[in-house]
């Protein structure tokens, strides 16, 4: 039996974490041991975790190591002070710690006074950039190491020679586009030959069978006019903000409609502001995270994504396995997903153009029969991928002999 670790920083509601679930629910466990460490063992899919997995919880409080870090950063900046991440950079420089980046600076302060993992692995995996990725490095005793990136490498505020001496130490790099290895190989060209792109996992017969799962009691699924979705956190990279100012320009053009965003995160708040503000209290909902969105996208009228970037995106793709039609913003790797016009429809990153490429569909019948009718010719669904990563770690492993 190999003995393979995977490392991740949270099990919320995000693309990786429910592709790291699917992955964990198909893996050779006659064959390997698969232990699981959580850094902040919370979020949706906890639950979701398979029970052949071992879970490490017991040997660290990983959680009070960044509650503790919190704690010294607000001694330094006061409680809300606007100017913080200035006097934060400031310190850390006076204290010899100069990335500006605070997942950098906390592992730089703090993550030498975590013990390393005593147990020896085939393989150990970070499955998340950041925290994952040093961990794995720093503190666990493996033949192999994988570190995976999620996102295009170039807009995540990283400091490059910081992330160099973990990327150089890793026996493969992962990423989930190709987008996202052409920006990673702009920053380290030298690293190019490691990098090889598993896209994250999605299952066309369990997102088909979960949209079955229809919550009787919410009004979505009674109302009359126009049904809108949005997923993703409610952060400045899914860019909500320009969702809300698209409603207001769809309600000056008389559309009735409702807009559901599923998700949460540091803007609700902001967001909730703006909402009242140009007063679409009855047409824009943060429902925050369901546990299933399926039924949503499946029985929604329009997919709206309107991020600022994406590395390749799990509810885009799994809104075309459920055939919706779709608009997104051009953000530099919507090409990869989407032909404008054929497969859904790429719109420029203003309100005006949001608004109107959903309200297109409205107006233009046949656009939308189009392209639902080519989605519904395509084959969206990836489980194949899964053979794709148990053969990679497979021939890590096998190279240790």
């Amino acid at each position: 039996m190999k003995n393979i670790l995977i490392v991740i920083h949270a099990l919320g509601c995000g693309g990786a974490e429910k592709s790291l679930i699917s992955l964990m629910e198909r893996l050779p466990y006659d064959e390997w041991n698969i232990d699981l460490i959580v850094a902040s063992p919370n979020g949706l899919y906890m639950d979701k975790i398979p029970h052949r997995v071992n879970q490490i919880t017991e040997l660290y409080d990983l959680e009070n190591y960044s509650t503790e870090l919190k704690q010294r950063r607000k001694k330094v900046c006061g409680f809300r002070d606007l100017g913080c991440q200035i006097k934060w950079q400031i310190q850390s420089r006076v204290n010899g710690h100069k990335y500006p980046n605070y997942g950098e600076n906390k592992w730089a302060i703090w993550g030498k006074n975590l013990p390393s993992l005593g147990k020896h692995y085939d393989l150990a995996i970070s499955y998340m950039n950041g925290f994952p990725n040093y961990y794995v490095i720093d503190k666990v005793n493996a033949d192999k190491k994988v570190l995976w990136i999620h996102n295009e490498f170039e807009k995540m505020g990283y400091d490059y020679d910081f992330e160099a001496a973990y990327y150089k130490k890793a026996d493969k790099i992962v990423t989930i586009s190709q987008a996202c290895v052409d920006s990673f190989a702009r920053v380290y060209p030298e690293l190019r030959n490691k990098v090889v792109v598993l896209e994250n996992i999605s299952s066309a017969n369990d997102i088909f069978e979960k949209a079955k799962e229809v919550p009787e009691t919410d009004a979505f699924f009674n109302f009359e006019g126009r049904r809108i979705v949005s997923v993703g956190r409610l952060s400045e990279q899914k860019n909500f903000q320009l969702a809300v100012q698209a409603a207001q320009k769809l309600k000056s053009y008389g559309v009735n409609f409702i807009w559901y965003i599923l998700g949460e995160g540091e803007l609700r708040q902001n967001l909730t502001e703006k909402i009242k503000e140009y007063d679409l209290t009855d047409q824009v909902k943060l429902v925050g995270i369901k546990p299933n969105p399926y039924p949503y996208i499946a029985n929604c009228d329009v997919f709206v994504q309107s991020s600022i970037y994406e590395g390749k995106s799990i509810v885009l793709d799994e809104a075309k396995i459920l055939c919706k039609p779709i608009v997104i913003t051009n953000y530099v790797t919507a090409p990869n997903s989407i032909e404008s016009g054929k497969n859904g429809l790429i719109v420029g990153m203003t309100s005006d153009e949001l608004a109107r490429g959903v309200a297109s569909y409205f107006e233009n019948e046949e656009l939308r029969k189009q392209v639902v009718e080519q989605l519904r010719n395509e084959q969206n669904s990836n489980d194949a991928e899964i053979e794709k990563y148990i053969a990679l770690f497979t021939e890590l492993m096998e190279s240790n002999v």
